[in-house]
């Protein structure tokens, strides 16, 4: 097997960071194991690749946030000298980065984090999949809606590969809803006059998308995010999600969507 190349890796760095790391702050939020290993604590933990992407994890008692880029003043520091050895510890792999801060913290390192990233891994890919109950089902759906919009603007704004078709983007945002309650985000693309920026957000009201994909059940937004159904076939045939509103900018993001779902496959 060969080596990917260093921006493969890199991109793929970018998305473990910046669209499934911060599901462990979901998780921290709704799921009672993940709740009681950072109940009681405070601490900031920057997860950075030399000379590359950087995310953190701002822990509060029961409040967990995600950020993008180097924490000023974080807690815990680990650095990893390559995006592939990052992208191997979130692959599941034994790989120990470089602590080059937060010994102090080492026991809630060692002992509550790793109940957060066994959790997310359960949903992910473990036993959580095959879950019945609704509950569940549903906390599922929003991780894996969370991370594609996430993954999605990554892709947009770091992907070599699709940078055509990030430049011909229409400006606007879209929103992605699970009928009948939700869960629901946006991918958004803005131009300023320093530049063109993509983002995600997940759970914030917004007023007057520019375009909607409608999702028609719980059950089709887990076969969707189970690689089970192909969005762009399920548009097509306008039963199972339905679009309106600004088409180009609905066309553009499932290109990024299906560009997500392949990189996550490797």
């Amino acid at each position: 097997m060969h080596p990917r190349p260093l921006a493969a890796e890199k991109l793929k760095a970018a998305i473990y960071l910046k669209a499934i790391f911060p599901l462990m702050a979901d998780l921290a939020h709704a799921d009672p194991h993940a709740r009681g290993a950072v109940q009681g604590k405070r601490c900031v933990i920057q997860l950075e690749v030399k000379n590359g992407p950087a995310a953190y994890l701002s822990i509060d008692s029961d409040t967990v946030r995600h950020g993008i880029g180097r924490h000023p003043s974080a807690s815990i520091r680990l650095l990893f000298k390559t995006p592939e050895l990052l992208n191997r510890m979130f692959a599941g792999e034994n790989i120990r980065p470089s602590l080059r801060k937060g010994f102090l913290h080492l026991p809630f390192l060692l002992k509550q984090f790793p109940v957060i990233a066994d959790r997310l891994t359960y949903f992910l890919e473990g036993e959580g999949r095959h879950a019945t109950d609704a509950e569940t089902i549903k906390l599922r759906v929003s991780l894996g809606l969370h991370a594609m919009l996430a993954g999605m603007a990554t892709i947009a704004a770091e992907d070599p590969s699709l940078e055509n078709v990030a430049m011909a983007t229409p400006e606007g945002t879209l929103l992605i809803n699970v009928l009948p309650d939700g869960p629901f985000g946006t991918f958004s693309k803005l131009v300023t006059e320093n530049g063109t920026e993509f983002s995600a957000t997940f759970g914030q009201p917004i007023q007057s998308p520019n375009a909607m994909m409608e999702i028609a059940d719980i059950d089709t937004a887990k076969r969707l995010i189970d690689g089970e159904l192909n969005a762009i076939t399920a548009i097509g045939l306008g039963r199972e999600i339905s679009i309106r509103g600004l088409l180009p900018l609905i066309e553009k993001a499932s290109l990024f969507l299906y560009r997500f779902g392949k990189i996550m496959e490797v």
